[in-house]
């Protein structure tokens, strides 16, 4: 299998990304296809896109990460798919290995792979809140390819056929948890997730959107709703009593005494976990 167009298409989904975009355009390969969702309908974005010769989607408004990576996969032309975050670079070797990996593991219905971190530790995904205890992977990072319980969201390589097969990201998900959310999914309807230790991005993180007080609102308010949501959906015992007393146990944090973002983040922890449970049919 070769690095034709037709086989790979990149999905990268911005929110005020333009900072971190050229570096990953850079390092993907001229020939394959580069489909960017921008959910901030950022100008800046939409002239870097113009300049790489990329597929842009741009929306009007934020419609969430699941529901644009959703849109970029039915736009692109792609036999497979790779999810990829913004705030990262691939590795020379990064795609051959993806590949091969394609065709050593028929049975899989998805991989990650290795992911380096900003310091140039490796991050690796061992757990979930969706998953049970029973199933959280080991500390010891893995020195082989293996078997994953749960995929990172930063790097998700994917047949497009099995992304359509499960009817792609649940767009009840607007951010946070949906990465968790498909990954059991796979598991479940298709195939075995797999970690491949050879192909290697590097993941900046943190850098793919301001990091301001008002971002981070954001992001808590919907880290606490898609929570919960998504444990119930999931069927996680005890789930509603133990969100409750995490998202007040954060307020008693002396983070929110010293930092103003953090303070921000928690309390829209807490009232999207309270939401979410106690008024889902009256918020949108």
């Amino acid at each position: 299998m070769s690095l034709l167009k037709e086989n790979i298409s990149f999905v990268v989904v911005c929110y005020k990304s333009s900072a971190a975009l050229k570096s990953l355009l850079i390092s993907i390969p001229k020939e394959l296809e580069v489909v960017l969702v921008d959910n901030s309908n950022d100008k800046e974005t939409s002239e870097i896109a113009n300049s790489y010769d990329c597929t842009l989607i741009q929306n009007q408004e934020n419609i969430g990460y699941g529901a644009a990576c959703n849109l970029g996969a039915e736009k692109a032309s792609g036999t497979y798919l790779l999810f990829i975050n913004p705030d990262s670079e691939l590795k020379p070797e990064t795609l051959n290995e993806l590949i091969k990996a394609a065709d050593n593991y028929p049975n899989a219905s998805a991989f990650n792979p290795k992911i380096i971190g900003r310091s140039g530790k490796q991050s690796f995904k061992r757990r979930s809140v969706l998953l049970q205890k029973s199933e959280w992977m080991s500390r010891k990072f893995p020195e082989s390819d293996k078997e994953v319980s749960v995929l990172s969201g930063a790097a998700i390589f994917i047949k497009k056929e099995n992304f359509t097969k499960i009817n792609g990201f649940d767009e009840k998900i607007f951010l946070y948890h949906e990465d968790d959310d498909i990954s059991i999914r796979l598991k479940e309807e298709i195939g075995p997730l797999m970690y491949i230790h050879n192909s290697i991005i590097t993941h900046i993180g943190g850098s793919s959107s301001s990091r301001d007080k008002t971002i981070a609102k954001i992001k808590g308010y919907h880290m606490g709703r898609s929570r919960v949501y998504a444990q119930k959906k999931h069927k996680i015992k005890g789930s509603t009593l133990k969100n409750i007393m995490f998202a007040s146990f954060q307020l008693l944090s002396p983070e929110i005494l010293f930092s103003s973002r953090k303070r921000a983040k928690f309390y829209a922890f807490f009232k999207g976990v309270n939401e979410e449970i106690f008024f889902k049919d009256k918020v949108k």
